[in-house]
């Protein structure tokens, strides 16, 4: 009967303090109870991982769907600031286009004057060119007839000459006679009587001699006038011939030019063509850009639509996120309710739960370090939790509180070092405001110095849990 009793006492105290027991045939409804209560622990280690997992899931959703609303904020204020400008740019250019259509029908206008023009001019300078071939052979007839004057003038100088040359042989005679004449006066005066009619005969010769050499004396100066008007003339011919011969020269240089002309002419004829081409299809592009920025102003409008509906499907999550925080209250009070019960033996979870969230928080503290590190780095804002009682390690630090003056010790000196760490999340966020890169990177060393101080507290804390494990003794009791 003693023995009966020992046995109930044990089993009793087992089932008290929810400790492994031999499970006697004869306690069938105490071996119930027993199993019963420690099922219904194990379901409450269930019961608290899952909860921390979402009060943690909810407190990162929280995060993200806050900043979310604040992106599509943002994100919708700058569509509709785009969607307004690219509506006045649009209308700028239309105004634009309009004025370059405008300008660009005058435009073709002109060049179809100008194409008409240049017909007109293209005529003029064929039948400059026309007159030009008819006054250079008109040039060269002159030129041949001045050449044969000169040639008549040199005859004409030649002949004055040899009637010089005889009217000098004239005049030679004439004196000669004239001096026989007065020597036979003489004679027959000295002869008498009898020279009385040889000297009549000579007065007759003589006065005939002076007749002759007064008219070759006459003759000479006509031909001396003659001789200087065929030198003129022959001066005059010779610059006929040169001018002429210049003119035509001139005439030959104006005839290149006008051939030039025309061959730039029908360059330029040929570059209006293919301007009045490009203008058309100028005209083309310009009546496509009409039409596409009136599709931009239908755009415009819609694009106008879609950033009202995306202001109210901002407007619409943001009103999620209260909801959303009241369930991540919820669940985070609940979290501290299993935390007061877990002091008690038939809740108490065990060391390897406790474990396994060291391992999670240590994974999910070094993500928060990684994020803060790409914000340094690039200067770009992230989603980043800068409340320590929301992250990971909050909601299962501020819930559970361990009994194990080993485990306490660590666990109260994790509290400072935490808290000092989300500051540097805070201090990011400030800084990437107005701060500049190296002031990010120190804020960044800072959080890194600090990171390893609190992993290793929760290194040693996980080496005291593990070695209370095998001792079988667990941090709650």
């Amino acid at each position: 009967m003693r023995i009966r009793k020992k046995y109930a006492d044990n089993t009793i105290q087992s089932i008290s303090k929810l400790r492994q027991m031999n499970y006697q045939p004869s306690d069938g409804e105490l071996n119930q109870i027993h199993r019963r209560l420690i099922n219904g622990r194990k379901e409450f280690e269930q019961t608290v991982t899952k909860t921390m997992d979402a009060v943690i899931q909810m407190s990162s959703m929280d995060l993200k769907l806050e900043a979310n609303v604040t992106a599509i904020e943002q994100i919708s204020d700058s569509i509709s600031a785009a969607a307004q400008t690219i509506g006045k740019s649009s209308e700028a250019t239309a105004g634009i286009t309009a004025g370059i259509s405008k300008a660009h029908e005058n435009l073709t206008a002109t060049i179809i004057e100008v194409s008409g023009e240049s017909g007109k001019i293209m005529e003029d300078i064929r039948h400059c060119e026309t007159e030009f071939t008819s006054i250079t052979e008109l040039s060269a007839a002159a030129i041949s007839t001045a050449k044969e004057m000169k040639t008549d003038i040199y005859g004409l100088l030649e002949i004055i000459q040899n009637m010089n040359e005889a009217l000098a042989a004239i005049h030679s005679i004439s004196s000669q006679t004239n001096l026989l004449a007065l020597n036979a006066s003489i004679e027959a005066a000295r002869a008498g009587e009898a020279g009385r009619g040889f000297a009549v005969v000579a007065e007759e010769i003589r006065e005939l001699a002076n007749r002759t050499k007064l008219l070759t004396d006459r003759m000479g100066a006509f031909v001396g006038s003659i001789q200087n008007a065929s030198q003129k003339s022959s001066v005059s011919v010779d610059t006929t011939v040169d001018e002429l011969e210049h003119m035509n020269e001139n005439i030959q240089n104006v005839r290149e030019i006008t051939a030039s002309n025309r061959s730039g002419m029908d360059h330029i004829a040929a570059s209006v063509t293919s301007l009045a081409a490009v203008s058309e299809e100028i005209s083309s592009s310009m009546n496509e850009l009409d039409h596409q920025m009136h599709d931009i102003n239908d755009q415009c409008l819609n694009l106008k639509d879609n950033a009202d509906s995306l202001v109210l499907t901002s407007h619409a999550t943001a009103e999620l996120v209260e909801p959303s925080k009241n369930i991540e209250k919820q669940l985070d009070e609940s979290v501290k309710i299993m935390g007061q019960m877990a002091t008690d033996a038939f809740y108490m979870p065990d060391n390897q739960i406790v474990l396994n969230w060291l391992n999670t928080v240590i994974k999910a503290h070094q993500n928060w370090l990684s994020v803060l590190k790409n914000m340094a780095q690039t200067g770009k804002q992230e989603a980043l939790q800068t409340d320590y009682k929301k992250c990971g390690l909050g909601h299962f630090y501020y819930a559970f509180k361990p009994v194990n003056p080993q485990v306490l010790e660590i666990w109260n000196k994790i509290d400072k070092t935490h808290k000092m760490f989300h500051t540097y999340g805070s201090k990011m966020l400030s800084t990437l405001q107005s701060g500049s890169a190296g002031e990010r990177q120190q804020i960044y060393e800072q959080a890194e110095s600090c990171s390893r101080e609190l992993l290793a507290d929760f290194r040693a804390l996980i080496q005291v849990i593990e070695s209370l494990t095998k001792a079988q003794i667990r941090i709650f009791e």
